[in-house]
C-alpha cells in the first residue's frame, strides 16, 4: 500500500478530532489537591526499542496528554543499560524500562521505580519448522535481545516450566533486538527465540512454529515500569505526579479508543502493516495496567530470576526498596484515577 494510501487508511481509523479533543478534555484534573505546578517542566523519558507496553507513553505525548498536565517531554531510545546510566547521571529524567532499574539498584545506584503499565511479561516464544514443543530445544540455542533485560529473563522462564536448565541444557545467545531475534530462528542461527507483537506476527507468516505463549503463563514482572534517581524523586514531586496524570490518561485513552491508538502504534512503531499494528493492540491491551502502583511480586520475580554469583546480595534485598508508590498511592486515594476512569 502506498504512504499516502496508508495515511488514508489511518485517518479513516481514527475518530473525529473534535471527538477526540472531547475524550482527553474528559480526563479532568479530579484532584487538583494532588501534585501543584511542575518543579521541571522540561523533562526526558528515554525507552527501550519501542512496543506495546511503552504505548502508554506514546498515546500522552501524540495527544498533548503530557501537555495538558504542564509537562514538555523528550523521548530519547535507548538501550536499557545505557537509558539506567543516562537517568543516574541526570542526563534523562525518567525511565520507561524492564528489569534493569531494578539490576542497577541491586549495584548501588540510587534508582527507583515510582509506577508500572504493564506488570507481567507479554511475549511469545516461536521455534524453527523442525521444532514443535519446548522440550525439543534440550541441546539447541534460542536467542534473547540482551543479558538481564526482560525477554531473557522469560526465556529462562519458559525454559524452566518445561523442565529444562537454562545455560546448561539450552544456550542462550544475545543478537541485541527483535528483529534480530527473528532472524535468528530464520536463518537456523538459533532453533528458537522469544518475540514480541507484532514480530510475532512476522514469524507465523515466516511458517515458525509458537512453542509458548508466555502472556498467558502470568508471568510476574514490569515490562513497562517508570523509574527515576531517588534524587529525581526528591526535588520533583509535582513533575512525578504531572508524569504519572498524564500516563494514567493515556491508558484510559488507550482502552476506550482503540482506533486512535493504533494510528498511535503506527506512527511510534513506525509500522505501516495495519495486521501488525492490530497485532499490537490486541496482544498489549489486555495488560495495560488499572492502577499504577508496582507490585512487590513483579519485583520479587525479577530478583528472583538473577544469577546469585553475578548479584550476590539478591537473597538479601528487600523488594520493597526497589519502589516507592506514594505518588500513585496518592492519586488513588485523592479520587484522580478514578475520576478519569482508570480505577472502577
Amino acid at each position: 500500500m502506498s504512504s499516502a494510501g496508508q495515511n488514508r487508511r489511518w485517518r479513516a481509523l481514527a475518530v473525529p478530532w473534535g471527538a477526540l479533543l472531547a475524550l482527553i478534555s474528559s480526563v479532568s484534573f479530579a484532584a487538583t489537591e494532588v501534585g501543584g505546578k511542575p518543579e521541571k517542566t522540561e523533562i526526558t523519558v528515554t525507552l527501550p526499542q519501542p512496543g506495546g507496553a511503552q504505548v502508554p507513553v506514546f498515546i500522552a505525548q501524540e495527544f498533548g496528554l503530557f501537555k495538558k498536565y504542564g509537562l514538555n517531554v523528550k523521548i530519547q531510545i535507548l538501550n536499557p543499560q545505557v537509558a539506567v546510566q543516562t537517568v543516574v547521571s541526570g542526563d534523562a529524567d525518567i525511565d520507561n524500562g524492564g528489569p534493569t532499574m531494578s539490576n542497577a539498584r541491586l549495584r548501588g545506584a540510587p534508582v527507583k521505580y515510582f509506577g508500572a503499565t504493564t506488570q507481567q511479561f507479554v511475549f511469545q516464544m516461536y521455534g524453527e519448522k523442525e521444532i514443535t514443543n519446548i522440550q525439543q530445544l534440550k541441546g539447541k540455542t534460542v536467542a534473547a535481545t540482551t543479558p538481564r533485560a526482560a525477554v531473557e529473563i522469560v526465556t529462562r522462564e519458559a525454559l524452566k516450566k518445561a523442565g529444562l536448565i537454562p545455560d546448561k541444557e539450552v544456550k542462550i545467545l544475545y543478537v541485541q533486538t527483535m528483529p534480530a531475534v527473528l532472524t535468528a530462528i530464520i536463518t537456523g542461527k538459533t532453533s528458537a527465540g522469544t518475540l514480541s507483537p507484532p514480530t510475532t506476527l512476522k514469524a507465523r507468516e515466516a511458517g515458525l512454529n509458537l512453542l509458548a505463549d508466555i502472556s498467558k503463563m502470568n508471568i510476574p514482572g514490569l515490562q513497562a515500569g517508570y523509574g527515576a534517581s531517588e534524587k529525581f524523586l526528591k526535588n520533583n514531586p509535582n513533575t512525578v505526579y504531572a508524569f504519572l496524570k498524564a500516563i494514567a490518561a493515556g491508558v484510559v485513552l488507550a482502552k476506550s479508543d482503540p482506533s486512535s491508538t493504533k494510528r498511535a502504534i503506527a506512527k511510534y512503531l513506525n509500522i505501516e502493516d495495519p495486521r501488525m499494528v492490530d497485532e499490537t493492540y490486541d496482544a498489549f491491551a489486555p495488560y495495560w495496567a488499572s492502577r499504577l502502583a508496582v507490585r512487590e511480586e513483579a519485583i520479587q520475580a525479577q530478583l528472583g530470576s538473577l544469577d546469585e554469583k553475578e548479584f550476590p546480595n539478591t537473597k538479601s534485598a528487600d523488594p520493597k526498596e526497589f519502589f516507592d508508590n506514594s505518588f500513585a498511592d496518592n492519586l488513588e486515594k485523592s479520587g484522580f484515577l478514578q475520576g478519569i476512569g482508570l480505577v472502577k
